[in-house]
């Protein structure tokens, strides 16, 4: 793989940024990786940030594993009682039933990766495996810096925990790779593309800057807003190209009190690959 020196694609990012006198903060918080054929553009892409919501996607991949290595229908129904849901957490699935209701693991993975439903996301971990689990199958995948600790629960009771899921650019890129190259091994792998494909969140994020007629299929994560500071916020995803081409893309922007969003990396980024300007 070919790489530009730091310097040079990290002082195009500080054009975007209108104070200059954080470029210091900006550099130690934040990491993006992107890949286009055999070339990447990396910076702090061994650097581990919060995965938050992003977790969501290396679940995903584990529960089609876990599926299709049970022999379990995508339609397989789960009970779920709402007395044992998190009543204070983002989750649109609380709206949906009184006391219990059954969900097909097909509406779990659209609730968790499409709404980020943090309630379908702790019942895909009770059902097919802990948080250890996920992260023992994508190091199966030979990629050993994602890192899957906590639940969404743990998580809401803790927020400091929430650091423990964490990987890094590079390592998420090379997932975002993987999932390119198998997305059409079996019918569960086909659906959680088709789902991340049409992803509802982060519309101003990566989605915000896409190419006249390219495609993005990704996930999203944000963590909680501390005192005088933004909170962290995370676009993973693969941009698929008008000419056939795909870009795994990774943008984590840590803590900060900066003014910067990943639109505006992403599209400089893009705009870097497309140009072939990434080319030594």
């Amino acid at each position: 793989m070919t790489h530009k020196s730091l310097k040079y694609h990290l002082l195009l990012l500080l054009f975007s940024v209108a104070n200059f006198a954080m470029a210091d903060v900006l550099e130690d918080n934040l990491s993006y990786s992107i890949r286009k054929g055999d070339s990447i553009l990396s910076h702090n892409g061994d650097k581990k940030f919060a995965l938050h919501s992003v977790m969501k996607f290396p679940q995903a991949l584990y529960v089609a594993h876990y599926l299709a290595e049970k022999e379990i229908s995508i339609d397989q129904r789960v009970m779920v009682e709402k007395k044992d849901l998190m009543t204070d957490t983002w989750s649109p699935m609380l709206d949906t039933f009184d006391d219990k209701k059954e969900f097909t693991y097909r509406e779990l993975l659209a609730l968790s990766l499409q709404q980020s439903d943090n309630n379908a996301c702790d019942i895909l971990f009770r059902q097919c495996g802990e948080p250890e689990k996920v992260e023992e199958h994508i190091k199966s995948l030979e990629i050993n810096d994602i890192s899957i600790k906590k639940t969404e629960k743990e998580m809401h009771d803790n927020p400091v925990v929430a650091d423990e899921n964490c990987c890094t650019s590079s390592s998420m890129v090379m997932l975002l790779e993987w999932f390119y190259d198998h997305h059409n091994d079996n019918e569960y792998l086909q659906y959680i593309w088709d789902l991340m494909l049409n992803c509802k969140t982060g519309q101003d994020r990566i989605r915000a800057a896409l190419p006249p007629g390219a495609q993005l299929v990704n996930k999203t994560g944000t963590g909680p807003k501390y005192y005088e500071s933004y909170c962290e916020t995370n676009d993973v995803g693969i941009v698929q190209m008008p000419d056939g081409t795909h870009i795994p893309i990774a943008i984590f922007i840590g803590k900060g009190t900066y003014t910067i969003n990943i639109a505006t990396i992403a599209s400089q980024l893009l705009k870097l690959i497309m140009t072939n300007e990434l080319i030594l």
